[in-house]
């Protein structure tokens, strides 16, 4: 059984997912993947720590059978069998979450159909964590446009590939919604509270979202101070870390599923 073999190795010694494929043989990635996110869910398996890819530019979570705590949030669980941008859009995000040592509220903007926001209530155990979205699935029903909180309350809001939709889903349109919904985000964080966005950048566009380039991108943080910003492009079948004139400039073909062949990850900060 997969979970025994994997189990035997890290009673030995700690290993991420490569060295795990590399010492069981004839065993693919993807099952390897899939069985550390069955172990992890039974709490048997945990992040020990994490190891930077030279090549993909990456932490890489290396896994042990002790529960110590840790002091950055594994989204790994959550990526199992994912090829979109969630995989460098989640690793963004648990590199610049607030530390969990703050107490600190945090809002989820479109965190309904994903388990984003349960996986940080989870992990910040000093944090208040609500999620909202206009479908099912959430802490409440708001539209990002009009968010029923008052003025400074929120030390930190994360908005994973949602901006982009805001006021073109739902039968409504809003052309001007995205921006509306980072005003909001603006007015909701605390004096020196930050957000932590992702957005499909590059070329295109389609009816059900928007794609930004480099003046979009302008003027829907134009608000905010940029603490961190960073591009990933879509090349060979995998996601690099790029400049953001190569993501300008990027125009490979991608699966249909992806919102586009470049993304932008921002960490934003109220002054």
């Amino acid at each position: 059984m997969l979970q025994d073999r994997v189990i035997s190795i890290l009673k030995r010694s700690s290993a991420d997912q490569y060295a795990l494929y590399r010492l069981m043989g004839g065993t693919s990635m993807s099952e390897i993947t899939r069985t550390i996110a069955e172990l992890q869910q039974k709490k048997v398996i945990h992040v020990a720590s994490y190891r930077k890819s030279k090549r993909m530019g990456l932490d890489i979570p290396v896994y042990s059978l002790s529960a110590d705590r840790r002091d950055k949030l594994d989204v790994h669980s959550l990526l199992a069998g994912v090829t979109s941008e969630r995989l460098v859009e989640y690793d963004f995000l648990a590199r610049n979450l607030v530390s969990p040592l703050k107490r600190a509220n945090i809002l989820d903007v479109g965190s309904a159909g994903s388990a984003l926001a349960q996986t940080i209530r989870e992990f910040g155990r000093r944090w208040q964590v609500f999620g909202i979205d206009l479908a099912q699935g959430c802490d409440a029903l708001m539209d990002a446009r009009s968010v029923g909180f008052r003025d400074g309350v929120f030390d930190q809001v994360i908005s994973i590939s949602t901006i982009e939709h805001i006021g073109l889903n739902y039968n409504i349109s809003d052309e001007d919604g995205d921006t509306t919904a980072m005003q909001e985000i603006f007015r909701l964080l605390k004096k020196r509270g930050s957000a932590i966005i992702t957005v499909p950048y590059g070329k295109g566009g389609k009816p059900e979202h928007r794609v930004y380039n480099r003046k979009a991108l302008g003027r829907l943080i134009s608000k905010f101070s940029v603490a961190k910003k960073e591009f990933y492009r879509y090349s060979a079948g995998k996601w690099k870390k790029c400049s953001q004139a190569a993501a300008d400039s990027t125009n490979s073909p991608v699966p249909l599923h992806f919102h586009s062949n470049a993304c932008a990850c921002l960490l934003l900060e109220k002054q």
